[in-house]
């Protein structure tokens, strides 16, 4: 099959798809914010379709619904209905429908397909000029198809939001500043809280060598943070549902971590009253788990969407950790350096696309161990530097009690924030409570 006749074949069938699934929404399940995301005006191959996307969008940007029999009447009423191809295309479209997971995809083969037909256009006009052009105007003809390529590189003027003259955006950025900038998310722990405030977008590694407190900060995060009624996901790779749950009752009711390993007698009556109690406030947090194995980055993109999508605001997002991750890419020939570059990469772009604070579990390398004092750097983070280049804050965990048990600092955790985008680096220091899988603020004092 040639190139045009997939075109004319796969095309049709992608938009078939995104636009009979905009036809199937209901209050529970709104595909047409996702599909509005990747499409532009234009990339539609029939006149038909677009006039039933234009449709969808207009009723959709009025928070109205977007089902078959709203766009059916309003396509009635403003006398487009058979331009559009009538109810029996509608239904057509209806039944050709993509699964509530797959917009995204479709919508990105619409907009691909739709850039593939500009650039065949554009080597058409290409060819027919050249047999035009004299030659002592080759370079003008030249230098006028480079132009129209360079403004498809631009993906259609999707861009256009993100460039533009800085004195054109002073006096709104202004009136921003009139607002005071909430966190997106929270620590629950509060000197740190004050140094690192958690913004929309962000990327925030949290890195330190085995056994220095990494899951035991990022669950106390998660479960603090959705305490505070903010929507929460975590991604947990390293450790399954039953040690999950196990650090979590230990974290919330104050039971011995090794008590619930062992089960059994080792739970008292008074470990057994306190679980309970803890139960009603642990089943209402907005507090979602995701125990796969095996995480990529496309699951990770899609999880947020989804629960923006339930929730209506993005999620705080826990890896637990970065280095187990999987890219989309079945090239499994790329080394360790570049799975993690374009791991970290990605989930900035994951982040900004979808406004998520996403906070990451990193493995560091030895060479803190061979440093005297064995304090941790920035730059001992394992198997990539872009890692580095792409967090907006880096904090690095360090406990002297764990290579000297009678140190004078013995129960306490160094926070080192090692890079802060935002705000100033410094070294936070709080409480271990590694029997209750729990880190504290040093001065609280709760039992």
């Amino acid at each position: 099959m040639s190139e045009a006749q997939l075109l004319e074949t796969v095309s049709p069938t992608a938009e078939a798809a995104v636009l009979g699934a905009c036809l199937l929404a209901t209050p529970a399940y709104d595909p047409v914010a996702d599909a509005a995301r990747i499409l532009a005006d234009g990339d539609w191959s029939a006149p038909a379709n677009e006039l039933v996307w234009a449709t969808i969008t207009r009723l959709h940007g009025a928070s109205r619904p977007t089902g078959l029999p709203m766009v059916e009447a309003e396509l009635r009423r403003t006398g487009d209905l058979e331009r559009a191809g009538g109810v029996v295309r509608l239904s057509q479209l209806a039944s050709g429908a993509c699964g509530p997971g797959e917009v995204g995809y479709y919508a990105d083969l619409v907009h691909g397909y739709a850039a593939l037909r500009r650039f065949q256009a554009a080597l058409t006009r290409a060819v027919q000029a050249s047999q035009l052009t004299a030659p002592t105007d080759v370079l003008d003809a030249i230098r006028a198809h480079q132009a129209e390529l360079d403004v498809l590189a631009l993906g259609d003027g999707k861009t256009d939001a993100h460039y533009g003259r800085l004195g054109d955006e002073l006096d709104e950025h202004l009136r921003t500043l009139e607002t005071p900038i909430e966190a997106a998310a929270v620590t629950g722990l509060v000197d740190l809280d004050h140094v690192v405030k958690l913004r929309s977008g962000n990327v925030v590694v949290v890195a330190g060598r085995p056994g220095m407190g990494k899951s035991a900060l990022t669950l106390g995060v998660a479960l603090a943070n959705a305490a505070s009624g903010r929507p929460t996901l975590v991604h947990s790779m390293e450790m399954g549902k039953p040690e999950v749950l196990n650090r979590v009752l230990a974290a919330r009711a104050r039971v011995g971590l090794h008590h619930l390993m062992d089960g059994g007698p080792a739970n008292d009556d008074g470990d057994w009253t306190r679980m309970v109690q803890v139960l009603p406030e642990l089943s209402a947090l907005p507090l979602w788990m995701d125990y796969a194995a095996r995480l990529t980055l496309s699951r990770v993109r899609h999880r947020i969407k989804a629960l923006t999508r339930e929730t209506g605001h993005p999620p705080l997002v826990i890896i637990d950790y970065l280095q187990l991750m999987d890219t989309d890419q079945l090239n499994n020939r790329q080394s360790p350096y570049e799975r993690v570059s374009e791991i970290s990469r990605e989930l900035k772009v994951i982040a900004e696309e979808t406004s998520a604070v996403i906070i990451c579990c990193a493995q560091l390398n030895r060479g803190s161990e061979h440093r005297e004092g064995k304090r941790p750097a920035v730059s001992d983070l394992r198997d990539s530097g872009q890692i580095e280049q792409d967090a907006s804050v880096i904090i690095l965990l360090h406990r002297e009690d764990y290579y000297e048990p009678a140190s004078e600092h013995a129960g306490e955790v160094d926070l080192i924030v090692g890079k802060n985008r935002n705000g100033v680096t410094t070294t936070v220091t709080v409480a271990h409570q590694l029997h209750f899988a729990r880190i504290r603020d040093m001065a609280r004092e709760d039992g």
